[in-house]
Parts: C-alpha cells; structure tokens; sequence
C-alpha cells in the first residue's frame, strides 16, 4: 500500500521513466546491453546471481501470451529459463562449471534476441468494447417482449 496517491503517482512515474530509458537504450545500443544480475562473494571468488533477473523475466513472460513466439526462438526463452525456473534447478546441478558459464553467458543475446523480435512482431493490442445499454423502453410503448401490451401493464 502507498502512503498517499502522490506517492503511487511518483513510483509509477519513475517505472515508466525506467521502461521507456531501458527500451530507448535497447533500440539505440543494442551492443551495449548488459542485464543487471546480482553478484555475491564465497569463496574467495566472486558469482554471478542470475536467477533472481531470469525469475523477474519469466515473470514478465507470463504477463503477455508468447505462443506465437517462433520454433527458433524457444532455445532462447530456454536460455533464461534454465535460471528463471525452479523446476530447472536439477538441471543446473548437473552442470559442470564450464557449462554453467557458458549458459550465464547465453542470457544476454536470449534477451536482445527475444526483444529485438517482439519489437519487429509485436503483439495485437485487444481494445476492449464498451459496453453500451439498450435503449430503455418507455412505459406507453409496446413491451419488447412482443405480447403487443404496453410495457406499463406487462412485463
């Protein structure tokens, strides 16, 4: 819950400011996106946390109906899947350390590559119709039910 309106007004403001930077910078300098994954340090060495980017993807994906999304493309849902999803989680404990590298480093271009086909194939916006009332009958016109009453002394 917010505070007040003008606190809701002020968070959803700088939401859109931030969709409407990221999809400027998408368009603009494609060569220059990098996702914002989170990094912790064991070990001595410090990783890279993907999951928590790709489960917020994910979460974007089941906002809009991606079943027109090509064959060919599916590899790259998949890419982000695979750290987005908890049923994948057995999946990436048998992967050796080289091949969790390299599936870290499929997120990226899975990510423009997902974009840069949603951009070129967007999605048909539905506008729903208003719903308008029928026009109401008045009390000495024949009842629309068609007895041949007036309305006043039918239904």
């Amino acid at each position: 819950r917010w505070a007040n309106d003008r606190e809701r007004d002020r968070f959803v403001d700088l939401t859109l400011q931030h969709m409407s930077d990221i999809a400027e910078r998408l368009e603009s300098y494609p060569d220059q996106f990098e996702p914002l994954f989170g990094t912790r340090e064991a070990e001595g060495q410090e990783l890279t946390i993907v999951e928590e980017w790709c489960f917020g993807y994910l979460r974007g994906v089941a906002l809009s109906d991606w079943s027109t999304l090509p064959a060919e493309l599916k590899p790259a849902l998949d890419a982000i899947a695979l750290h987005g999803s908890e049923a994948q989680f057995t999946a990436l404990d048998n992967l050796t350390a080289d091949e969790f590298i390299d599936s870290i480093e499929r997120i990226t271009p899975a990510a423009l590559a997902l974009y840069q086909y949603w951009m070129a194939n967007p999605l048909p916006v539905v506008v729903p119709q208003p719903v308008r009332n029928e026009a109401k009958v008045g009390r000495n016109y024949p009842c629309p039910c068609g007895s041949g009453k007036k309305y006043k002394q039918c239904c």
